[in-house]
Order: C-alpha cells, then sequence, then structure tokens
C-alpha cells in the first residue's frame, strides 16, 4: 500500500495566540458592561432613596407648618444635601408639591386596587368597599388632612392640584380606577364597556369631593356610591 494514503493530512489553523489576544479583550467588554450596568443600578437606587428623603422632609414640614413653610433651603438642611442637589433632583418649587401629593395618591391607588381586588366579579362591594379605604384612610392621613383642612398657610396651593385641577390626581385616579375596574369586572366591561369609563369617574368625582367637603359620615358616602354602581351596571 502507498505510504502517502497512510499520511494524514496536516489542517493548518490559524495561529492559536489570535484568540487567545481576543478573549481578555471581549472578557474585559463584558466586564466593563457589567460594571457600567451596576453602576447605573446603584446611581438609581441612591436617587431613588435622595428623591423619598426629599419628599419625606417636605410632609414632615407640610404638617407640621403648613406648606408655605416649604423651602429648598430647609429642605437640603434638612436632608443634609445642598440646594443644588435639591433642584437637581426635584426641579422647582411647584414640581416639588406635585412630586408630592402624586406621591401620597399613588400610595391610596395602590389601596384601591387591593380592595378592589378582593371583590372579583362584584363591582358594587369592590367600588365600595375602595371608597371606604380611601375616605378613611384620609381622615387618618396627616399630610391630606394638613392640605384639607386648610388652616396651615399655604395649603391652597396643594389644595389645587389635589382636588381642582385635572392634573395630577384626578386624571391619575380615573385612569388606575378604570383599569382595574375592565380587568376585575370583565363580564360587565365586556356588556357595558362603554359605560365603565363615566361611571369610574362620577365615583373618583365623588369621593374626592367627600373629602374635600364632607356632607355626612363616611357611611352615607359610601352607600351612595354602592348605589350609583348598583343602578348604572
Amino acid at each position: 500500500m502507498p505510504n502517502d494514503l497512510l499520511t494524514v493530512p496536516r489542517v493548518r489553523f490559524g495561529p492559536a495566540s489570535r484568540l487567545g489576544a481576543q478573549l481578555p479583550h471581549t472578557i474585559s467588554m463584558v466586564s466593563n458592561v457589567g460594571r457600567v450596568h451596576s453602576e447605573r443600578s446603584f446611581q438609581a437606587e441612591v436617587r431613588a432613596l435622595l428623591r423619598d428623603r426629599l419628599l419625606d422632609a417636605a410632609a414632615e414640614l407640610t404638617c407640621a407648618e403648613g406648606w408655605a413653610g416649604v423651602t429648598m433651603g430647609r429642605l437640603a438642611a434638612r436632608v443634609g444635601v445642598s440646594r443644588q442637589t435639591v433642584h437637581k433632583e426635584v426641579g422647582t418649587r411647584q414640581s416639588l408639591g406635585q412630586a408630592l401629593v402624586v406621591r401620597e395618591a399613588d400610595r391610596f391607588l395602590a389601596g384601591v386596587a387591593e380592595q378592589m381586588a378582593a371583590h372579583p366579579g362584584d363591582p358594587v362591594s369592590g367600588i365600595g368597599s375602595a371608597v371606604e379605604y380611601t375616605l378613611r384612610g384620609a381622615a387618618d392621613n396627616a399630610l391630606l388632612k394638613a392640605i384639607l383642612s386648610g388652616p396651615l398657610p399655604g395649603a391652597e396651593e396643594l389644595l389645587l392640584l389635589l382636588a381642582v385641577r385635572p392634573e395630577p390626581v384626578l386624571r391619575r385616579a380615573i385612569s388606575a380606577v378604570l383599569e382595574h375596574a375592565r380587568t376585575l369586572y370583565a363580564d360587565h366591561a365586556e356588556a357595558e364597556k362603554d359605560e365603565l369609563a363615566p361611571l369610574i369617574e362620577i365615583i373618583v368625582r365623588l369621593t374626592l369631593s367627600h373629602l374635600q367637603q364632607p356632607l355626612g359620615p363616611v357611611e352615607d358616602a359610601v352607600e351612595q356610591a354602592r348605589r350609583i354602581v348598583e343602578r348604572w351596571l
């Protein structure tokens, strides 16, 4: 048998050093991407914490002295940062007031969602429970009492954001509650899809109105809301 038939052909590979040279560079790039992502996440967490502390300080001052007593300088001193940092994080004083009201509204809306979720398929009980939760919770909420009761200076500025202007609370609340209603009360949403939106707007406006100027006990407002839902659907 010829010797050349037993010869194993040589396979030429590229220089081994080429792959070896690329690996450290690739690993370095992946490491850098991970480090940048980690740093950005950390920075976002720090900013969120700072924002919460600024809003907490603003809420404390509002409850103690009224919104008129809240200044960027006092917030900076209370939190232990510069005024420039306060402005960078929350913007203007008006933006700060809006952020304060929106945060409180979102906390209530989270509770409203839980109350509605406890009564799936039953809009009368679900919406009634949500209204009761909101009214009773507001009665014990120091910030809302400082805004709604009005004796402290500057309360009217935050009251405009809470109960008069469509933004930021009214539309936000209507949108959130309507979304929950359409999810939880699917049968009603399918049959009366066009009717849910005006119903929820009426209930939200009724609740905000009772918060601002209650004409009777909470039980009466809750019963009124339940009757409206029952007759509407």
